[in-house]
């Protein structure tokens, strides 16, 4: 064998290792070889991607496209029919046939939350390369949307992942719907609505803008509901787009008149709204914030939405016969809404006010008792916080001589506050607080009301004024229940009224003594004189509804009044016997006591008749010895003594009533 061609392989595999070798020695890694190589492998994947999307058959994809979207909406997502992508065009189109949506795994009952038998969208490929979608062409073919909310608060629109405050839409320039349905289901509303949504506008801006029109149920009344936008073809995302929405639910009837700020940004837009029903209680079902029962209304203000934040400016109206005025806010971020405001009135119509008691019900509706019983929402007070302040420049009542109220209204966390309540009346005032506690199922109110400085006379229309003098009183009253009634029937607590001094007319003060012949001395002689009223108390105390009197005095200089009894809240009765006895010898009088009696709503006065039949049992038992006799039994030796006025003003004043430490100086004693 022979050496040379082995040493001229091994001689060839040396020149070639030296060769490689110094090759490698000589190598320098460049940034601008890397940027280099990176640019063509980064070409060539461009290249294989484009080749891969232009060649692809997209109907391979529906699947794998399906499982994602179900896995990132966890909710099932099918295709059907046909996908189509064509990406290779300045306005990309992607058209899918068969799309169906479930809905979450909670909603068993009802799996299929959308249904659309085609959709199509094209978009501009320039500017969705900078991450600015615009589309120029939507259309829906047999849309079908059913959008459910479980008494719970759970939704089936929600992404079960992740959430927002509200939908934004990238413009549309055209927008085709062909026979589009939605149903609404939802158990917090109390809403069941079934509505058809059209749009068939043409590419040259002919034809119909969008439109959706239903009719369903909103807690048992009829709901009816009208959205119309304008046309889309010229939509500018910098310019507002126009839109109206006509809503009837039972006898609420609301008209927005509005835009959308940026199309189509749906947490952001505004417009004038005028709204007119038979109680603000009933928006609660529309909007899901708690309001008071009132009267009819009629109330106009600029809405504005902006994310989670609503709030009406301008607003004014009336509401029952009062005029209305202000502006209301709205956060509804929170697990709970946030309300927040200031509302006035020129004129408050005291019937008016009086409805809020009523829930917004007439008073034939809620039957003849003075203390309404009509149920408070104790779920709805749950379910609002807010401060709000009221106040009204005069009050237009029939039996009151009212000029004016102010208040602060706080609810939070269940409770409701009215602190300071102000009534404010020719002279004088009434102020106190209100407090509902409506975190247990059983309410629990508490009211501390004073009356300082207030001149009763004012409160007697005729032009003669029997009784004149200041009226200091208050009431510390605790009670539970869900209506005015239901409060008032467990009240626990005391109520204390006094007179520190005052006039009253003489023939009323002999009158209340039974003294006939002065009594009637003065009434034909038609003298209207004044006697001096010395003082005058009322104090109860209050338990399970019930007032018991502590003390009734009122004192006159020629006659004393004592009275006892009770007032039932609970069947709204009262029953106090008053008696009077005069302070000088009187020739004639009757021994019998006056009495109160009757409905709250309808007291009677009378004469206890069987105290005056006794005693006149007794004149004619004795006028049968001789006629002189009989007046024996009309002759009363035992005379009244002034009340120790200064001791009865200190006892009213320890115990809460708000008496000035002068009139308790100032006030007479026994003597």
């Amino acid at each position: 064998m022979s050496l040379v061609p082995h040493m001229e392989t091994s001689r060839l595999r040396r020149v070639w290792h030296d060769r490689v070798t110094a090759d490698f020695r000589d190598f320098r890694f460049t940034g601008a070889g890397f940027a280099r190589w990176s640019v063509i492998v980064l070409a060539a994947f461009l290249i294989a991607a484009l080749v891969t999307l232009y060649f692809l058959d997209w109907n391979l994809m529906r699947r794998p496209i399906a499982r994602y979207a179900s896995h990132r909406y966890g909710r099932q997502v099918q295709i059907l029919g046909d996908l189509e992508v064509d990406l290779f065009r300045w306005q990309p189109r992607i058209s899918v046939d068969g799309l169906t949506i479930g809905n979450p795994a909670w909603l068993k009952d009802r799996p299929q939350g959308a249904r659309l038998a085609h959709a199509g969208i094209e978009f501009r490929l320039w500017p969705a390369l900078f991450g600015h979608l615009i589309l120029p062409l939507v259309e829906l073919d047999q849309p079908d949307f059913l959008l459910v909310r479980l008494s719970d608060g759970r939704t089936n629109w929600d992404s079960a992942r992740a959430g927002g405050p509200g939908w934004k839409i990238p413009p549309i320039r055209q927008f085709l719907v062909n026979n589009g349905h939605v149903e609404i289901d939802d158990a917090v509303r109390h809403l069941k609505f079934q509505g058809t949504v059209s749009s068939e506008e043409k590419a040259d801006g002919t034809g119909a803008a969008f439109r959706l029109d239903g009719k369903g149920a909103l807690n048992a009344n009829a709901f009816m509901a009208h959205v119309e936008g304008g046309p889309l073809i010229h939509v500018d995302e910098s310019k507002p787009y126009a839109f109206k929405a006509d809503v009837e639910a039972g006898p609420t009837h609301a008209v927005i008149n509005g835009q959308v700020a940026h199309p189509f940004h749906l947490d952001l837009w505004g417009g004038r709204i005028t709204a007119t029903g038979k109680t603000l209680s009933d928006l609660y079902d529309l909007t899901g914030i708690a309001l008071p029962g009132t009267p009819p209304y009629h109330l106009s203000g600029n809405l504005k939405r902006d994310g989670s934040f609503y709030s009406v400016n301008d607003l004014s109206g009336t509401v029952g016969k009062s005029d209305m005025h202000g502006y209301v806010t709205a956060d509804v971020s929170g697990r709970i809404p946030s309300l927040r405001g200031h509302l006035s009135s020129r004129v408050l119509d005291f019937d008016d006010l009086g409805a809020l008691f009523r829930g917004g019900k007439s008073p034939a509706e809620t039957g003849n008792t003075l203390l309404p019983d009509v149920t408070l929402h104790v779920a709805r007070m749950r379910q609002i916080n807010g401060e709000m302040d009221y106040d009204a420049d005069a009050i237009a009542s029939r039996d009151f001589p009212l000029r004016g109220l102010s208040t602060h209204i706080s609810v939070e966390n269940g409770v409701l506050t009215l602190k300071p309540l102000a009534f404010a009346f020719i002279q004088g005032k009434l102020s106190g607080a209100v407090t509902v506690d409506a975190r247990k199922d059983v309410p629990l109110t508490k009211v501390d009301a004073r009356i300082t400085d207030v001149h009763v006379e004012h409160f007697i229309k005729s032009g003669e004024k029997p009784l004149t003098g200041v009226v200091e009183a208050r009431a510390q009253l605790s009670g539970e229940g869900a209506s005015v009634h239901k409060v008032a029937s467990s009240a626990n607590g005391v109520v204390t009224a006094v007179m520190p001094q005052g006039g009253m007319k003489k023939s009323l003060a002999e009158w209340l003594g039974v003294n006939v012949l002065s009594a009637l001395g003065v009434s034909l002689s038609g003298d209207q004189s004044q006697t001096s009223l010395r003082c005058a108390v009322m104090s109860f105390h209050a338990e399970h509804g019930v007032l018991n009197s502590r003390q009734i005095v009122l004192d006159t200089d020629p006659t004393r009044l004592d009275g006892q009894g009770d007032i039932n809240l609970k069947d709204e009765t009262l029953d106090i016997t008053l008696q009077g006895k005069p302070k000088h010898f009187q020739l004639l009088r009757l021994r019998a006591p006056v009495k109160l009696s009757g409905s709250l709503s309808a007291p009677r006065i009378s004469v206890d008749k069987s105290a005056a039949l006794a005693q006149g049992a007794l004149g004619a038992g004795l006028g049968i010895l001789s006629p002189f006799a009989a007046l024996i039994a009309f002759v009363d030796p035992d005379l009244a003594k002034n009340a120790d006025c200064a001791a009865i003003l200190a006892d009213a004043k320890s115990a809460g009533a708000p008496v000035k430490a002068s009139a308790v100086a100032n006030a007479p004693s026994s003597k």
